[in-house]
């Protein structure tokens, strides 16, 4: 569904996002900032139709729930549609990448063997609600298909009936980061459990479009996504997390990170599997990939199966 721009800013807001995809960006990487920004600029600014700096600067404020990279992702947002108003003839204040400074290294959270567990028996344990009268076949499945396919949350909520081939296992993967759409391959135990879930889901949701649809027939949005996560960490009792606070996006990184971890175990030369990894991940830049070996254990880095030597110009910070 698209946004519903209301602000003086609407148009301008609508044009940077075609502009952007375009481009070869993802939708996604600007509307949720800029239906905020919207609906900021429709209770604060009713009457502004000029970016100015007063307006930026009051937006660039930081939210007391908002930590320090989450306003740095909002500022580049207006500080992008500044440029693009400027570009197209229009005037407009662009944010000095000085006052936005650089992101904080990002750590994802690694999840022990206990903790993956638990979450996924609290998941099997969700009842029916009645906003989400499917969830409790839902959620189970689509966390373990995120966990299990290094997938993006954006992209298991998108996933369409017409992209998954329950006979093969493929699974066609949409709308993804920088439009890499790629097709990949579930293990045998994840196809069986898509087999089942389909054999329930489609007694009581016929002719759906989405793979896991909302009861109004699109798709899930990502935040319901994250709503669900939290509330299967309630169900599951642990709440003693080893530094950092879990996020769905971390199935992503834990798939990875454990990935690479067998390979070192079984003694496989990383620079010549990780490849692999970094098509079915859908990875623009090889070094993406490659950031992971930062996430591995001591004592396996120190394995002949990791040549350092190839690897240090390619490994970068990750900014999520």
């Amino acid at each position: 569904m698209n946004p519903i721009f209301v602000s003086h800013f609407a148009k301008h807001l609508e044009d940077m996002i075609q502009f952007k995809e375009a481009l070869g960006y993802s939708k996604s990487s600007y509307e949720k900032f800029f239906v905020n920004f919207d609906r900021f600029c429709f209770m604060n600014f009713p009457y502004e139709s000029i970016l100015t700096r007063d307006l930026v600067m009051q937006w660039a404020r930081l939210h007391p729930s908002e930590n320090a990279n989450g306003l740095k992702r909002r500022m580049i947002a207006v500080r992008e549609l500044g440029k693009y108003l400027n570009t197209v003839g229009i005037q407009a204040y662009v944010i000095p990448t000085e006052i936005i400074g650089n992101f904080k290294p990002f750590v994802p959270y690694l999840y022990t063997d206990r903790e993956l567990s638990a979450f996924f028996k609290a998941s099997d344990r969700l009842i029916p609600h009645k906003l989400s009268p499917f969830r409790h076949y839902i959620v189970p499945v689509i966390f373990r298909l995120i966990y299990c396919c290094g997938l993006r949350p954006s992209e298991g909520i998108k996933i369409q009936c017409a992209d998954i081939n329950l006979r093969t296992g493929e699974l066609y993967i949409r709308e993804t980061k920088m439009h890499r759409d790629r097709t990949i391959v579930m293990s045998s135990d994840m196809l069986i459990l898509c087999k089942n879930y389909e054999y329930r889901i489609s007694t009581i949701c016929k002719n759906r479009k989405y793979f896991f649809p909302h009861p109004d027939r699109t798709a899930y949005s990502v935040s319901w996504l994250q709503d669900q996560f939290r509330k299967c960490w309630g169900i599951s009792g642990i709440t003693d997390f080893h530094g950092g606070r879990p996020r769905v996006y971390d199935f992503r990184h834990n798939y990875a990170t454990r990935l690479m971890m067998k390979w070192v175990e079984e003694g496989k030369d990383l620079y010549t599997w990780l490849p692999y990894l970094s098509a079915y991940m859908g990875h623009a830049d090889f070094s993406a990939t490659s950031y992971y070996i930062h996430l591995i254990p001591e004592h396996l880095t120190k394995s002949s199966a990791i040549n350092w030597s190839k690897f240090t110009e390619l490994i970068p910070e990750v900014h999520q």
